[in-house]
C-alpha cells in the first residue's frame, strides 16, 4: 500500500515523524503508526497484513482483511474515549463575569477506514461530545451529544513508486505547516472539520494541497456546515535534503466570511493571506519561523495586516533531552478604527493551546516573547513550561478571546502591557492506549486589564485519553 499521499495534512509534527512518515513509495509500511488525537485517518496499518507483527490487543479490528490474497483490501476501526477536567478561576480575566468555572468534558469517537486495493479509500468518523458543571447553555464546541466529524472518499488517478495525487470529496480535518493559521482545536471536545473538496499531491521532495471547503458548523448536525463562510487555500512544502529535516512552506490561504468582527465593527470579510515558514533542525538546534501579510476588503475598508513568529531551540545530547528554546509572535492590530484600513490580523483556525493551555487570548493584535524549556523526566513522562510576556500591539485595538469576540475592550488610554503567563505542562505516556496529562496557569494582569474590571487568572486541567 502506498502511503505518502496520505501524510500533506501532518506537516506540523515533530520533523523525525515527518522524516519517517511522509515518503511516498508503494512498499507497506514495516511497524504500525502512532496514534493521532485527532487525525485518526493518518494512521495506516497494512503492516498487520503480516500475522506475526500483530501484537497488540487492538490488532484483529485495525487490520481486518477483507480478500484473499489481497493486503491492501482491508478495513480499520479506532475510536478515544476522553475524559478531561478543567477549572478556570477568574475566565476571561473576570471581566464581564465573576467567580471560577469548573467543569467536566467528556470525548467519544468510533472511527471505520476502508481501503479498497490502492486508489479507493472512504473514511468515517462519528464522535460526541459531553459536557458536565458549566452553567447552562454549554459553548458548542463543548457540547454536541452525536456528530459526524469526518467523512470522506479518496480516490487515486495517479500513482507511482514515488509520486501520487489523491482527490478528496467529504468532510475532513486540515492541519497546515505548524498550525499558526489552520490546525485540529484538540482541547474543546469538537475538533475543527471542514466540508469540501481537497487535493494532494506528494513526491520525495515536494508535497502540495489545495482546498475548497466551508467549515462545519460546531453541534451542527449531520449535515451542518457554515454556509456564510468559505475556506480555500495552496500549501506548498519543499524539502532542501533527503532525511527532511531543513524545508520550506509557501501558501495562500482565502476567507470569505460574511459575519466578520472586529473591535472596530462588523462588515462582509474577503481576506487573502499569503504566508511562508521556514523550518529545520540541524545538530542540537531547531527553528521554526514563519511570515504572513493580509490583504482584502472589510465592509467598506480595505485589509493590510501581517504577523511574524519565531520558535526556537538547542536541545542536549542527554538522555533526558532537555532543551532550552524562545517563542515570539508579532501580530498587528488595528491603529485607526476611523482610518478606512482594517490592520487586524485574523488567525483563522490556529490551534489549540497557541500559547498555553489557558487558551485565554486569541493572536490578533498581541505582541508576546515566551522562553521556555522542557525535559523527560523518565521515558515515558515529560516536563515543559514557560514564562510568556504580552503587550497590545495597538492600543487602539482590543484583546480578543479565542473565539473571536472581544475580550477586552480596547482602552486606548491605558497601557499596552497585558500581563505574563507563567504556564506548567507534565504529561505520562501509561501505555501505547493511554495517556494522562495535566498543565496549570497563572495569567499575572497589568493595569490595562484592571482599568477593564479584570484581574489575575488561574487554570487547571487534567486529561485522561485511551485511544484504539
Amino acid at each position: 500500500m502506498r502511503n505518502g499521499w496520505l501524510i500533506l495534512l501532518l506537516p506540523g509534527l515533530p520533523l523525525t515523524i515527518i522524516a519517517a512518515d511522509m515518503s511516498a513509495t508503494n512498499e507497506i509500511p514495516s511497524l504500525s503508526p502512532s496514534y493521532h488525537e485527532i487525525f485518526r485517518f493518518d494512521e495506516d496499518y497494512s503492516c498487520l497484513s503480516d500475522p506475526a507483527k500483530r501484537t497488540d490487543w487492538f490488532d484483529p479490528i485495525k487490520y481486518i482483511p477483507l480478500r484473499t490474497n489481497a493486503p491492501d483490501w482491508h478495513l480499520t476501526v479506532g475510536g478515544q474515549f476522553r475524559e478531561r477536567f478543567e477549572g478556570n478561576y477568574e475566565p476571561n480575566f473576570g471581566v464581564g463575569r465573576q467567580g471560577d468555572d469548573s467543569y467536566l468534558l467528556q470525548r467519544l469517537t468510533l472511527s471505520a477506514d476502508l481501503r479498497l486495493g490502492e486508489r479507493v479509500r472512504v473514511f468515517a468518523e462519528g464522535i460526541s461530545g459531553l459536557m458536565e458543571g458549566e452553567t447552562p447553555p454549554p459553548p458548542p464546541p463543548q457540547q454536541d451529544p452525536i456528530d459526524l466529524q469526518f467523512a470522506f472518499l479518496d480516490l487515486i488517478p495517479y500513482l507511482t513508486d514515488d509520486a501520487s495525487l489523491t482527490l478528496r470529496v467529504g468532510r475532513f480535518g486540515l492541519s497546515l505547516g505548524a498550525g499558526r493559521l489552520v490546525a485540529s482545536r484538540a482541547a474543546p471536545n469538537i475538533p475543527f472539520k471542514f466540508d469540501g473538496f481537497q487535493m494532494l499531491y506528494a513526491r520525495p521532495q515536494w508535497e502540495a494541497t489545495a482546498f475548497l471547503t466551508q467549515p462545519g458548523r460546531d453541534s451542527g448536525g449531520f449535515d451542518g456546515e457554515d454556509h456564510t463562510t468559505t475556506f480555500c487555500g495552496l500549501y506548498l512544502t519543499h524539502w532542501f535534503d533527503a532525511p527532511r529535516k531543513i524545508g520550506l512552506d509557501l501558501y495562500y490561504l482565502g476567507i470569505h466570511d460574511e459575519h466578520g468582527a472586529y473591535a472596530s465593527g462588523t462588515g462582509d470579510e474577503l481576506r487573502h493571506s499569503l504566508g511562508v515558514r521556514e523550518f529545520g533542525s540541524w545538530r542540537e538546534w531547531d527553528w521554526n519561523t514563519e511570515e504572513v501579510v493580509q490583504f482584502g476588503s472589510f465592509g467598506s475598508e480595505s485589509i493590510l495586516a501581517w504577523t511574524a513568529s519565531v520558535d526556537a531551540g538547542y536541545t542536549w545530547d542527554a538522555k533526558s533531552e532537555p532543551r532550552l528554546g524562545l517563542k515570539a509572535d508579532v501580530t498587528s492590530g488595528d491603529s485607526n478604527p476611523n482610518g478606512g484600513q482594517q490592520q487586524t490580523f485574523d488567525a483563522l483556525y490556529f490551534k489549540s493551546g497557541y500559547f498555553n493551555d489557558a487558551s485565554l487570548l486569541r493572536p490578533e493584535n498581541i505582541i508576546d516573547v515566551h522562553p521556555n524549556a522542557s525535559v523527560n523526566l523518565t521515558r515515558h513522562t515529560s516536563l515543559d513550561g514557560g514564562v510568556d510576556a504580552f503587550w497590545r500591539y495597538s492600543r487602539n485595538d482590543a484583546v480578543y478571546a479565542v473565539p473571536g469576540f472581544i475580550a477586552v475592550p480596547a482602552l486606548k488610554n491605558s497601557s499596552s502591557y497585558v500581563g505574563t503567563a507563567v504556564d506548567l505542562n507534565w504529561q505520562w505516556q501509561i501505555q501505547r492506549h493511554v495517556t494522562l496529562g495535566a498543565s496549570y496557569v497563572h495569567f499575572f494582569t497589568d493595569s490595562y486589564i484592571h482599568a477593564a474590571g479584570g484581574r489575575d487568572v488561574d487554570y487547571v486541567s487534567t486529561t485522561l485519553s485511551f485511544l484504539f
